[in-house]
């Protein structure tokens, strides 16, 4: 028998039985196996989603936690001491989904909350029982049935709408639901709500940007004033607000000031470049013991500016009840500042508890300055850009909080999660007028968000994906072939 035929008849052997065989072989028992796993695998699954759908539990699956209440909020809740009931004001059916999976979450925290659905078209006169706003539905009301005190949340106030120029048209970038949530809940439960007289008739910059947002959201009430032809300070003014005038005061209005401010007064002082140039004005602030210096702030240290630019300041953030909410956690930025030092003629009976400053390695470049580099001459830091003062007088305490930083409140830094620039300022009203910190959070940006980081952090990713990373790249690839060469 050849070696052909014995081939055959070993195939023919082979053949008996052979499909009977197979099934008993390590491959399909490790198939098999596998398969098993995954049918096992698919069906967990389905009975998760299934309980998971029944159960109503939902996970917020966003890189961002779009959909998670933030720390401010859930504090605020556990902190309820009335009872609260949030009305969805939604035609059945009708729901928005970015909407409830916000909403839903308000009585997770707080046996005080009670959530509601009312259908506006069913209950066309409900909501005038408390308030008389026009309803429209995905809208809200948040009623404290502990005293009656209610506010409606609009919808137009919800969506955050910017104007495009190229389109001449208004487009949706984010959603303030929970923002406008917990305005409302602080509206209801705070008896005395702030009242803030700004001072015009001097080039003040105008409340634009996110501000008029930022203190509706801290149920702040903004009154204009004009010293010059004013009688008196208002009665009902908490806190006088300077912010950046651009032409000085008379002495007539600066002696209206200082003995307002010397019976208790409170202020809040937010300068610019030109608040040195000022005479009037900037003898007010050495009254109460700071110098202000002409010129633009700059960090030495890249630890300490951002995006490149010296003047896009990073300050040292203080330990204070009004900067703890944000320091470690975001980042506040004093952009193009003026810097602020302490006199030495200062009186003692006025205390300084510091807020924000730059570091030993700052210095001062005026503003026709050709170079942003240090040189000989120029004033050295480190400089105070925040601060806040208090001094006891007649029974009472006079309160100063004073913020550099011409940008310290753009909009930029008042409308992102990532700046505490608005925070600070709220929790300066709050801290003035003895209320619980203000909660103010950022509305849920569609947009994509920004990158934040330090000259110096930006310089260390570019070394690393611009020079070791290809270094270790070819390394490991001439390892590799002079390996296998000596092979």
């Amino acid at each position: 028998m050849d070696n052909r035929d014995r081939n055959k008849e070993t195939e023919k052997k082979k053949g008996k039985g052979g499909w009977k065989a197979s099934f008993t072989t390590r491959k399909f028992r490790g198939g098999a196996y596998a398969t098993v796993l995954s049918v096992i695998a698919v069906a967990l699954v389905v009975a998760v989603n299934m309980l998971a759908t029944k159960l109503e539990i939902r996970f917020d699956m966003t890189d961002d936690g779009k959909y998670t209440l933030h720390e401010e909020t859930i504090g605020l809740l556990k902190g309820l001491k009335d009872d609260i009931t949030i009305y969805s004001l939604e035609v059945s059916g009708d729901e928005l989904p970015q909407f409830e999976k916000i909403f839903t979450k308000y009585d997770d925290y707080s046996s005080h909350v009670t959530l509601a659905y009312k259908d506006p078209v069913l209950h066309p006169k409900f909501v005038s029982q408390y308030v008389d706003d026009s309803v429209q539905k995905h809208s809200f009301l948040v009623v404290n049935e502990s005293n009656g005190r209610a506010k409606y949340v609009d919808y137009a106030d919800i969506l955050v709408q910017e104007f495009s120029y190229s389109t001449y048209q208004f487009y949706t970038t984010g959603i303030d639901l929970e923002g406008r949530l917990d305005a409302a809940i602080q509206y209801v439960t705070n008896e005395e709500l702030p009242v803030m007289y700004r001072i015009t008739g001097h080039g003040e910059s105008a409340l634009s940007g996110g501000m008029p947002e930022l203190l509706e959201k801290g149920n702040v009430t903004v009154q204009d004033i004009q010293l010059i032809s004013a009688d008196g300070i208002p009665e009902d003014c908490d806190i006088l607000l300077f912010y950046q005038p651009q032409s000085d005061y008379t002495e007539e209005e600066i002696a209206l000031v200082r003995g307002w401010l010397e019976k208790g007064g409170y202020g809040i002082f937010l300068l610019d470049d030109a608040t040195p140039t000022l005479k009037n004005f900037n003898g007010l602030l050495q009254y109460y013991g700071m110098d202000t210096h002409e010129g633009v702030v700059m960090e030495g240290d890249s630890k300490y500016f951002a995006s490149q630019m010296p003047y896009v300041i990073l300050p040292t953030v203080y330990s204070s009840d009004i900067t703890d909410s944000v320091r470690g956690k975001k980042y506040v930025v004093a952009q193009w500042a003026t810097g602020i030092t302490l006199r030495e003629d200062k009186r003692d009976t006025v205390s300084v508890t510091r807020l924000l400053t730059t570091s030993d390695s700052s210095y001062i470049k005026e503003l026709n300055s050709e170079t942003l580099v240090k040189q000989e001459g120029d004033p050295e830091g480190p400089f105070c850009v925040g601060l806040m003062l208090k001094e006891s007088v007649n029974g009472g305490e006079t309160k100063l909080a004073v913020y550099s930083a011409k940008y310290f409140l753009a909009k930029d830094m008042v409308g992102s999660e990532s700046y505490g620039n608005g925070d600070i300022f709220l929790n300066t009203i709050s801290s003035f007028t003895e209320q619980e910190s203000s909660v103010s959070v950022p509305s849920i940006s569609i947009e994509e968000d920004k990158i934040v980081m330090s000259s110096a952090e930006a310089n260390r990713i570019a070394i690393l994906t611009a020079i070791v990373l290809p270094l270790a790249i070819i390394g490991v690839g001439v390892f590799v072939i002079v390996r296998r060469r000596k092979k």
